[in-house]
């Protein structure tokens, strides 16, 4: 069992990074694009980031593009278990992106939210952001946050059916980089620590034609639906939510 530590999140809201979506790094999110399948691409942007002041680094787009759909998600998702007990949320791919903190601060429910990184350095940079900047109390006193380094295609620290909501904001992307497999075993991964009703969301921008037939393959069909996003400099982007039956 993973052990949980409440961690409370600063009151300055860091600045975020936007690549392949801003025009002014447009140049340097189509570089990143093509070698984002490499962890070692991933460590040097961390590390550097890092050393010039932390900033939250999202791909696509961040936490207050996503604020209302994935608080409804949660809402949804809380109403079907009928519990009351925290909601286990897991973002996979999570980098320095602020999806986590900002559902930690403002989910009126409570969540217990693990952010999964093969990138040391940008857990790093992550943890040492919680631990150094003014605490806040999170919207609700229950709720959890941690960050941990681990491989996504392999989540041997989750349980089977153990988590209510998977995110996976551009990380099957990376990982397409570097070839089908490793994106397949991720997306197998989440689908195997889903509870029944539990529901992984991918944002990406993936057109429906070639991300549904990669689900459909691995087992995801029929229970799979998408939302076309707003445009975001000229790209569609979409969420699939894939819902998890049995």
């Amino acid at each position: 069992m993973l052990r949980l530590h409440r961690l409370w999140i600063s009151l300055r809201q860091p600045r975020t990074q936007y690549f392949g979506t801003d025009a002014g790094t447009r140049g340097k999110g189509e570089s990143l694009r093509n070698s984002m399948g490499d962890r070692k691409t991933w460590d040097n942007i961390y590390s550097k980031n890092s050393h010039n002041g932390f900033s939250h680094f999202d791909w696509f787009f961040g936490y207050e593009q996503l604020k209302g759909r994935l608080l409804s998600l949660i809402s949804e998702i809380a109403l079907g278990e009928h519990t009351g007990s925290p909601i286990r949320v897991l973002d996979l791919g999570c980098g320095t992106s602020d999806v986590g903190v900002g559902l930690f601060r403002d989910s009126p429910l409570p969540l217990l939210i693990s952010c999964v990184d093969n990138s040391a350095p940008a857990i790093h940079a992550m943890r040492k952001s919680l631990l150094t900047e003014t605490p806040i109390v999170p919207a609700h006193q229950d709720s959890q946050l941690e960050y941990l380094e681990s491989d996504v295609t392999q989540l041997h620290g989750f349980l089977s059916g153990s988590v209510s909501l998977v995110l996976d904001k551009g990380t099957s992307d990376s990982l397409l980089r570097s070839g089908r497999e490793q994106a397949q075993k991720m997306v197998l991964e989440a689908l195997r620590v889903l509870k029944k009703g539990g529901k992984l969301v991918q944002f990406t921008d993936e057109d429906p034609d070639a991300r549904l037939p990669f689900l459909e393959k691995l087992g995801a069909q029929p229970n799979v639906t998408f939302h076309d996003l707003a445009l975001n400099d000229g790209v569609t982007y979409y969420a699939y939510i894939v819902t998890r039956v049995a």
